[in-house]
C-alpha cells in the first residue's frame, strides 16, 4: 500500500496481470484506484504477456492510456509459476521505455526448483524498478508482519513521506528476528523448500487422476498451483469441496481466473499432506463426474 500511494496519482491506472494477487488488488482500490485497474492477459505458460504490455504502453505515449505502475509477482500467488529471467527483462524493459514504473512482489524468491528443470529466481533493477521482499514465507514470519523495499534513490523522499503517516509498523522484536532471519540465509530456507518436493508431487498426482494431463498449472515456483475446474461456478466448488470433502482450496474468482482453484501444498506434514490430496482428489473426480449436478449432495 505505501507503494500505491507513493507512485499513482489520482488519474493513473496500474497493470496487474490475471490471475493476480488479490491483495495488490485490494492495495490500489483501498487508496481510490479500483475504476484506475487494467487488467492483463496472461499466456498460456500464465506469464504476463510481455507483447500485450508493450502494446498497452505505447497507447500511454500516444495519450491512449495513463499507466504509471505494472506490478508482477515472482514467483507468482496465485499460479506457482517462476517467471524466466529474460520473460521478466522484457517487462521491465517495456516499463523503461515508456516512463512506468515496474513493481517486482518477490515473496517467494526461494521457492523455487531449477534443480527440476524450472526457472531459477530473476530480479531485475533500474531507475523505474521497485522490488517488494518479505520474511513472511521464507523465514515463516507470516504474523510478524515485516518486509522491506529496494528501490531507486529518487523515490526515497516520497516513501518516507508515507511512511510517516502509516500510524503502525514493525515492531522491534519483529525487526530484530527478521535481522536473525538474514543471519541465516537463503541457504536455510533453500533447504526447506526442497523438503515441499514430495508435497508437490502428491498433489500433483492427486489432481491430475483426477482431472487428467493439462489441468494443473504451475509447480516451477511458489507454494502454489492453478486447477482448471470440470465446472465453473468456482466459489460454488469451493464451498462444496469445504462442506462435503473437507479440504480448502481458494476460488480463482478472487484472483481474476473464473473457473479455477489455487491450491496450497505447504505447510502440511508429509501424512497430512496425502489425505488432503485424497480429499480433493475424490471431490474433484465427483465434479468431472457429475458437474454442476455434484452441488445438490450433501454429507
Amino acid at each position: 500500500t505505501n507503494v500505491v500511494v507513493a507512485l499513482l496519482d489520482a488519474q493513473d491506472e496500474a497493470v496487474l496481470f490475471a490471475p493476480y494477487y488479490f491483495n495488490h488488488q485490494m492495495a490500489i482500490q483501498m487508496t481510490g484506484g479500483s475504476d484506475r485497474i487494467v487488467l492483463g492477459p496472461c499466456d498460456k505458460a500464465f506469464l504476463p504477456d510481455a507483447a500485450w504490455l508493450e502494446g498497452a504502453l505505447a497507447g500511454r505515449a500516444e495519450g491512449k492510456s495513463c499507466i504509471k505502475m505494472v506490478t508482477v509477482v515472482n514467483p507468482c500467488n496465485p499460479t506457482g509459476v517462476a517467471m524466466p529471467a529474460e520473460h521478466l527483462q522484457r517487462l521491465s524493459a517495456a516499463c523503461a521505455a515508456h516512463g512506468a514504473w515496474l513493481v517486482v512482489d518477490n515473496t517467494y524468491e526461494n521457492f523455487t526448483y531449477e534443480e527440476e528443470g524450472h526457472p531459477e529466481h530473476a530480479c531485475v533493477s533500474g531507475d523505474h524498478v521497485v522490488n517488494v521482499f518479505s520474511f513472511s514465507k521464507a523465514y515463516g514470519m507470516m504474523g510478524w508482519r515485516i518486509g522491506y523495499l529496494a528501490y531507486p534513490d529518487r523515490l526515497h523522499g516520497e516513501l518516507m513521506k508515507v511512511q510517516d503517516t502509516i500510524a503502525i509498523c514493525p515492531s522491534i522484536a519483529s525487526q530484530k528476528a527478521a535481522l536473525a532471519a538474514l543471519g541465516a540465509g537463503s541457504r536455510w530456507v533453500r533447504e526447506r523448500v526442497r523438503g515441499l518436493a514430495e508435497n508437490r508431487r502428491v498433489v500433483i498426482g492427486a489432481l491430475e487422476a483426477a482431472l487428467g494431463a493439462g489441468s494443473v498449472v504451475g509447480g516451477s515456483g511458489a507454494i502454489y498451483l492453478m486447477v482448471r475446474l470440470p465446472v465453473r461456478d468456482d466459489f460454488r466448488a469451493v464451498e462444496w469441496l469445504t462442506e462435503r470433502h473437507r479440504v480448502c482450496v481458494i476460488p480463482g474468482s478472487a484472483c481474476g481466473a473464473p473457473g479455477t482453484v489455487r491450491v496450497c501444498y505447504a505447510n502440511l506434514e508429509a501424512g497430512k499432506c496425502r489425505e488432503a490430496a485424497e480429499r480433493l482428489r475424490k471431490g474433484l473426480a465427483e465434479l468431472a463426474d457429475r458437474g454442476d449436478a455434484a452441488f445438490s449432495s450433501t454429507l
